[in-house]
């Protein structure tokens, strides 16, 4: 069962809040009626994000991915949630493919 959120605005950082249900009725491969999938960002192979904008108002979701199926959902309400939840989940997944990138390599002998 994967887990679900709401990214709201706190400061100039972000807040997950834990959000009842999952209202979404998101099945991957599959937008939900009113969203598109604008992009995935990641790698399919470790961490990945699906990104999901709102066809016809403010906002979208994330949906992140790893080999194992789907992790969370992230729901942005507005459009800042969105651009600075855009910004999280991009750094996530780099985060994630470096940190991967180091530890193959630790075994590797530079000279």
């Amino acid at each position: 069962m994967h887990e679900c959120y709401t990214i709201e605005i706190e400061g100039t950082g972000l807040r997950f809040a834990p959000r009842k249900g999952d209202d979404l009725n998101y099945l991957p491969g599959q937008p939900p009626q009113g969203y598109t999938l604008i992009n995935l960002v990641g790698d399919p192979a470790l961490l990945h994000c699906a990104v999901f904008r709102k066809e016809n108002g403010a906002g979208g979701f994330f949906a992140m991915h790893d080999t194992e199926g789907l992790l969370f959902l992230a729901v942005a309400e507005s459009n800042l949630a969105y651009g600075m939840g855009l910004a999280q989940m991009g750094r996530m997944v780099t985060y994630a493919r470096y940190g991967a990138d180091i530890f193959e390599e630790l075994g590797e002998d530079d000279g």
